[in-house]
């Protein structure tokens, strides 16, 4: 099952290191659980929940982002993080394959910054996508 922690995590400007402080795990093991490479323990469902002040049922599940939590459907600039994921691909290959940093990568597809016309005709071309239906509206700086 997908979860949302990591969106909903940067979404609110909350740094891994401190919120796998806050729920008393490894920064390795949060980050195992934002990619889906493991399977979260009820008890960290539970804290992770409460943390983020959300439900478990919101936060762990396998519909879009966008669709349980409205402040994602009214800044989307992008579907590059939901594409990514759908294909399962890690951020860090992502990057490697579009020919940016990790970084710039997550800025990206958290809608923080404009990719040039370059990095979205490569992204629509890895995702098999036309680009404006990648890239919904242009970020302003």
């Amino acid at each position: 099952m997908k979860n949302h922690i990591y969106m909903l995590r940067k979404k609110r400007g909350i740094k891994q290191y401190d919120m796998a402080k806050a729920l008393s795990v490894s920064p390795s093991y949060l980050s195992k659980i934002e990619t889906d490479t493991q399977e979260p323990t009820e008890k960290f469902k539970v804290n992770s929940a409460k943390y983020l002040k959300t439900s478990i049922e919101k936060l762990f599940n396998d519909k879009p982002v966008e669709e349980i939590y409205p402040e994602f459907s009214t800044g989307l600039t992008n579907k590059l993080w939901a594409k990514r994921r759908e294909m399962g691909i890690k951020q860090y290959d992502m990057a490697k394959k579009l020919k940016v940093s990790t970084p710039f990568l997550s800025k990206v597809e958290l809608g923080l910054i404009e990719p040039p016309q370059e990095f979205k005709q490569l992204a629509s071309k890895v995702f098999k996508i036309d680009s404006k239906e990648l890239f919904l509206l242009t970020v302003e700086n």
